[in-house]
């Protein structure tokens, strides 16, 4: 038995030994090593705090959510954006009304900074109402969702307001006729921009979060060495006793 071993006097703090681990430290498994997924505990079967069924029902019920919100966002940008003045020429058919239009850039431009907001609003939101939920799964259904609602939802309802009066109009219209056409997006960034803000706003909420399992609500600043989790004590290891 070295020194480390030794009994400590009544009403002393024992060495802490360096050559073995604390006791309670990585406990084994019965089954084997446990399986892990982006470093948290995984397992098939589920667990009595996040049974299988709650994580499908969050996560699709989420993504759903956030498809349905992207109908109000196409309408803000529908809104917001500027409609285009276009002219019927005749044999040429409806062309635009300026050499340099401007109003494709601010569609697209519109749709980018509201997509960021989106995206943005979406993830917070996300992480603080579905806590104990958090994870992979949750980060997924949101980045499916913002997808979905920045390439498919949004630019539908946006352009599809206004879209059957602009249709009549060319019908009839003569030759010399203006009229300002509804807004389009023109390309595919801005319509990805929703999902790319929402991914990383989520990821940097989990590395900044406090909780040693993101969903384990009440986690103490300080979770290491100096937390009362910790197997070193009061001490961390550069303070603890060599023998």
């Amino acid at each position: 038995m070295n020194a480390s071993q030794e009994p400590a006097p009544p009403g002393e703090r024992p060495a802490f030994d360096y050559e073995a681990p604390p006791q309670g430290y990585e406990l084994a498994h019965p089954s084997g090593p446990a399986r892990t997924f982006f470093g948290r505990p995984f397992d098939l079967r589920g667990s009595s705090s996040r049974p299988w069924r709650r994580t499908v029902v969050v996560a699709v019920s989420t993504l759903a959510v956030i498809l349905l919100l992207g109908g109000p966002l196409g309408l803000l940008w529908r809104w917001l954006a500027p409609s285009v003045p276009v002219i019927d020429a005749g044999q040429a058919g409806v062309v635009v009304n300026d050499p340099s239009p401007e109003e494709y850039i601010a569609a697209d431009g519109w749709f980018t900074l509201l997509g960021l907001g989106f995206g943005l609003l979406v993830a917070i939101v996300a992480w603080l109402v579905l806590r104990r939920d958090r994870g992979p799964f949750l980060l997924l259904s949101v980045v499916l969702g913002t997808l979905g609602a920045g390439w498919l939802v949004a630019p539908w309802v946006g352009e599809l307001a206004g879209r059957s009066d602009y249709e009549r109009w060319i019908e009839t219209a003569q030759q010399g006729a203006t009229y300002a056409a509804p807004p389009e997006v023109h390309s595919l960034g801005p319509m990805l921009v929703p999902a790319f803000a929402a991914a990383i706003a989520l990821t940097l909420m989990a590395g900044w979060s406090n909780d040693p399992d993101l969903d384990q609500p009440g986690a103490k600043p300080g979770y290491g060495p100096n937390s009362e989790q910790s197997p070193y004590g009061d001490h961390p290891p550069s303070e603890q006793p060599r023998v």
